[in-house]
C-alpha cells in the first residue's frame, strides 16, 4: 500500500504540469481508480486541501496518503508528489536560466498558459460536480452561489486574503446551513 501510494504521487508529481490547482483532476482520478476515496470524499479533501496553508496538491496528497494509510500513508504520497518537482525544477531553473530569452522558449511557454488555466477550470468544474451542487432553486443553491460570488468580488476587487474568504464564508455557512 506504501509503496503503491509513493508511486502513484511520483507518477503524479513527475507527469502533471501548470501547478496544484491543475493536478487536482490527476489525482482525483488516481484516488477514485485505487478505491482509496470515493468522489465525495475526494471532493471534500479538496476542500480542506484548499483551505490549510501551503501548496494544494500537496495538501491533497497528505490528506489521501492519510485517509489511506494513516501517518506513514501521508509521508509516502508526500515523498512521491515532492521528489520529482525538486529533480524537474532544478533542471528546468537551470535551463530557462541560460534559455529564458530564447523565442522558441518564450513560444513554448505562450502556447502552455491558456492550456493550464483550462486544468484549473476543468479542477474548479469537477469539485463542482462532485460536491453534489445542485442548480435546482432552493434556499441553500442560492446562499452557495451567493457565498460564491461574494468571495469571488471580495477576492478580485478588494484583494481580501484567502484565510479571511474562508474564515468568513465558513461563519456564513454556519449561520445560513447550522
Amino acid at each position: 500500500m506504501l509503496m503503491n501510494l509513493f508511486w502513484t504521487f511520483f507518477k503524479i508529481g513527475f507527469m502533471s504540469f501548470g501547478g496544484g490547482y491543475a493536478m487536482l483532476p490527476v489525482i482525483g482520478q488516481a484516488t477514485l481508480t485505487n478505491g482509496w476515496m470515493d468522489a465525495q470524499e475526494y471532493s471534500e479533501a479538496i476542500a480542506i486541501a484548499g483551505m490549510a496553508p501551503g501548496p494544494v496538491a500537496m495538501n491533497a496528497a497528505v490528506y489521501v496518503g492519510y485517509s489511506t494509510a494513516g501517518w506513514p500513508g501521508s509521508i509516502f504520497a508526500s515523498l512521491g508528489m515532492i521528489l520529482p518537482s525538486a529533480i524537474i525544477i532544478f533542471l528546468v531553473a537551470t535551463f530557462f536560466y541560460r534559455m529564458y530569452d530564447n523565442h522558441w522558449v518564450q513560444a513554448t511557454l505562450g502556447g502552455m498558459k491558456p492550456a493550464v488555466i483550462a486544468l484549473i477550470a476543468y479542477a474548479a468544474y469537477t469539485m463542482t460536480i462532485n460536491s453534489n451542487f445542485k442548480l435546482a432553486a432552493s434556499v441553500s443553491t442560492f446562499a452557495s452561489v451567493a457565498i460564491f460570488v461574494a468571495a469571488l468580488v471580495a477576492m478580485i476587487k478588494f484583494r481580501v486574503h484567502p484565510l479571511a474568504i474562508i474564515l468568513g464564508s465558513g461563519i456564513v455557512g454556519i449561520w445560513i446551513y447550522a
